[in-house]
């Protein structure tokens, strides 16, 4: 008998057509989170794939499966326990693969903690695999100090969903910004590098969102104003109080009116390429239009953004380098005007190549087109 994939984290999708909430609550409270779920789906097609849930026990998954690859987030952090899966690991003898694993801090300067159960399913992943893939510099740094060195530097493996060598940004469609996709975060602004600084651009990021009348916001974790798209009846005080810089009648129609989520891949890619252009502060909502080949400019805001972002080449402004007192409209299109693709193009081919030896060396059977591995 053919033995299967157990993958084990972020979800690929969610079901369509049930509330706002339950969408919510099954994409783990962020929607960035089936990029990175979707794109090891995607990656492993060719292999059975299972789900935890859809094992009673340990000794089940040992008898059903020859691998489990779990696809991460920011796992790498104090208040992440992550024994639950250390203790049923702990219980099997099956070699695991984490993709994406990343570390958070409020300032580089200071070295991730983790979690003692989390760093216990590190060791034991290190121990049965050939290597753990990784965000970034820093988070091999943060496991180096932990005794773990067999890590390879990949990035999220969401920027591998479309299988293809190669990417190329149609730079063409910032000749026209009609059509513009935001996104940004009350919720995420809290550890951020700057917090109050952060509030004042995310509110220039809504001012020029409203000067583009065809922009929309792309909400991730914004229960709140996902809820004021839906018709529920919101709080809306901490919304407005957040963006404080515009009458509140303006940005509660703004949120209601203008406001987009999306429950897999697919639907998400598909609104994306029909945009000119993205601008924000959060990497899934950015990166997904650049592997569209749609422009994308991130603000760079806590040590996990600026992790990945320069890694991948991604075009950043950081938000220390922002007048926030006087940021305009016209101070952020000058900025996504002025944004350079090259490096991004660069990286990503040489990150697809290290990407394919990772999964080559990890015994992974996968459906990525095969170049020669840097690694």
């Amino acid at each position: 008998m053919t033995k299967s994939i157990l993958i084990w984290g972020a979800p690929s999708r969610v079901h369509p057509g049930q509330s706002v909430e339950d969408s919510f609550n099954q994409s783990g409270k962020n929607f960035g989170n089936l990029l990175i779920g979707n794109a090891v789906h995607v990656l492993l097609a060719n292999n059975t794939i299972v789900s935890r849930s859809s094992l009673k026990s340990p000794e089940e998954a040992e008898e059903r499966c020859s691998h489990v690859v779990i696809p991460a987030a920011n796992f790498l952090w104090k208040d992440f326990d992550f024994g639950y899966m250390a203790d049923f690991l702990e219980k099997t003898t099956l070699p695991v693969t984490i993709v994406g694993v990343g570390a958070q801090t409020h300032d580089r300067s200071v070295s991730s903690q983790i979690h003692p159960n989390t760093l216990r399913l590190m060791h034991l992943i290190a121990e049965r695999s050939a290597s753990l893939g990784v965000r970034g510099y820093y988070t091999a740094e943060v496991l180096a100090a932990n005794g773990i060195h067999n890590v390879r530097v990949i990035g999220c493996p969401s920027l591998y969903t479309k299988r293809n060598p190669t990417i190329k940004i149609d730079t063409s469609r910032l000749a026209s910004l009609e059509d513009l996709s935001v996104n940004f975060s009350r919720r995420v602004h809290g550890h951020s590098f700057f917090p109050e600084k952060m509030k004042k651009l995310e509110n220039a990021l809504l001012k020029f969102a409203l000067a583009h009348k065809n922009s929309t916001f792309v909400a991730q974790d914004e229960i709140e104003e996902l809820g004021l798209h839906v018709g529920q009846e919101v709080n809306t005080t901490q919304i407005t109080d957040y963006f404080n810089q515009t009458g509140s009648g303006q940005v509660i129609k703004f949120f209601t009116e203008n406001t987009r989520y999306f429950c897999d891949e697919s639907s998400w890619s598909s609104y994306i390429r029909t945009q000119s252009a993205s601008i924000g502060t959060r990497f899934h909502g950015n990166l997904i239009a650049l592997i569209n080949g749609i422009p994308a400019l991130t603000i760079v805001h806590d040590s996990r953004t600026m992790e990945m972002c320069t890694l991948m080449g991604i075009p950043t402004i950081h938000v220390s380098q922002i007048d926030a007192d006087d940021c305009t409209e016209e101070t952020l299109q000058e900025l996504l005007l002025s944004c350079s693709f090259e490096r991004f193009e660069k990286s990503y081919q040489a990150l697809y190549s290290r990407f394919v030896g990772f999964l080559n060396e990890n015994g992974l059977n996968h459906n990525l087109p095969d170049v020669t591995c840097i690694l």
